[in-house]
């Protein structure tokens, strides 16, 4: 799932404005947007590659002295210690991140967990012990959960302006995307872009993130040709989602998947083909078929 995860990733740093304004509009009230800021230095516990490249740093608007980090984390599918991985990249930031005169400051940290996929998760993690005055730790995050999401009213704040157009990927992951009426308003908005290459990027974005939902065929029907040229990124985010699908389907039908198929599809490189693929898999009525589709130009 780290496909889906970096192209959410890939999204926020690209329109933060946009994507905090949907997120937390009320925060945006009170705090001034200056930056990302660089956690590679950053050793996280059990994690020796994990760096959190979506830690916001704000400012107050009236205290310009109060300075606040939002990590913001993307999960495509419920993990059980998700509360408690939060609670270890908050307290490192905290500790190791600094801000002012002499790196004196220190930063007031808020988790925020947007949920690709499932239901409401526990947002509060609650250690602390009546019987010793409440003593203990307790973490409490900001959770966006985009199943619960209405795509119809959010297709409707963006036709309005009272959001930006970058929230358009996310609209797909969202209660009832997969309708007709709503696919067609949202390439109605996405055609309103006068950006090219966002155009582009909705588009691509949108087909990532479909693979993560029931209407993933209806969505790549819907947007097939979509602007035509793709980011290499996110060209190579679709390419690395399919070829997990398409494996994924091989071993649930034939359980043992030949090394030689295996290494043949990681050499697949494009999307349209490994559609393709994925389609052979799911209907042809052997391994040996597949293998002999498989080698053919």
């Amino acid at each position: 799932m780290a496909d889906f995860d970096q192209a959410g990733r890939y999204l926020i740093r690209r329109a933060p404005a946009g994507f905090f304004a949907w997120l937390a509009p009320r925060f945006l009230a009170d705090w001034d947007f200056r930056g990302w800021i660089d956690t590679s230095t950053l050793t996280f516990p059990g994690e020796p590659d994990r760096i959190c490249d979506t830690v916001g740093e704000f400012v107050h608007r009236s205290d310009r002295a109060r300075r606040c980090l939002l990590d913001v984390e993307i999960q495509s599918r419920p993990h059980v210690d998700m509360l408690e991985r939060q609670g270890e990249y908050a307290y490192r930031l905290r500790r190791e991140q600094r801000y002012g005169r002499g790196r004196r400051g220190k930063y007031q940290v808020i988790a925020v967990l947007l949920n690709l996929t499932g239901a409401v998760q526990p947002h509060v993690l609650d250690m602390t012990e009546p019987a010793l005055n409440d003593a203990g730790l307790r973490l409490e995050v900001v959770q966006r959960t985009l199943r619960e999401e209405d795509s119809a009213a959010t297709l409707a704040r963006i036709a309005t302006g009272e959001l930006q157009r970058c929230v358009l990927p996310w609209v797909v992951l969202m209660r009832d995307a997969g309708r007709s009426a709503m696919i067609q308003e949202w390439k109605r908005l996405a055609l309103r872009e006068p950006d090219e290459r966002w155009r582009r990027e909705y588009g691509a974005l949108a087909l990532v993130f479909s693979d993560l939902t029931r209407h993933a065929l209806v969505w790549n029907r819907a947007l097939g040709g979509w602007q035509m040229e793709r980011s290499r990124h996110v060209m190579e985010w679709e390419a690395r989602a399919r070829r997990k699908d398409l494996l994924r389907v091989l071993q649930l039908r034939f359980h043992d998947v030949p090394a030689e198929i295996n290494a043949a599809i990681a050499e697949q490189k494009g999307p349209d083909e490994l559609s393709r693929l994925l389609d052979l898999a799911v209907t042809t009525s052997s391994l040996d078929e597949f293998r002999a589709a498989l080698s053919q130009p």
